[in-house]
């Protein structure tokens, strides 16, 4: 099985959530966790995009097995999950590095409303 993991530190789920792309792979995520032992032809592709908005976290650890044991040729997972990560060695892992920096997240006292104690 040929399988890579795509892993984005900071992914923008609004944007996922609101197109038909970050729903690919959703009907045969859906029968992995509904057939008992389900099985696929001997190397049919499988892509799924943030799998983990769709699963709870024993399903999420449970994920990379199910896969493995379905029987699927290629496989690419687009994910930020914890649970799905610690279930794949190193090699197949490729973060991806996303355009949003740092900077962008600060946080000072004046923006969260919380009040200066001078004096």
């Amino acid at each position: 099985m040929n399988f890579i993991l795509y892993v984005y530190r900071r992914p923008n789920m609004f944007i996922v959530n609101n197109n038909l792309f970050g729903n690919i792979g959703y009907g045969e995520l859906e029968k992995l966790f509904t057939i008992e032992n389900y099985s696929v032809e001997s190397g049919k592709e499988l892509t799924l995009y943030h799998p983990e908005r769709f699963l709870n976290m024993v399903e999420q650890q449970l994920l990379v097995s199910r896969i493995e044991s379905a029987g699927y040729g290629n496989v690419a997972i687009y994910t930020h999950s914890v649970q799905i990560v610690q279930t794949v060695h190193n090699e197949n892992i490729r973060v991806i590095q996303d355009e949003i920096h740092d900077d962008d997240f600060k946080v000072s006292n004046d923006s969260v409303g919380i009040p200066k104690f001078e004096g």
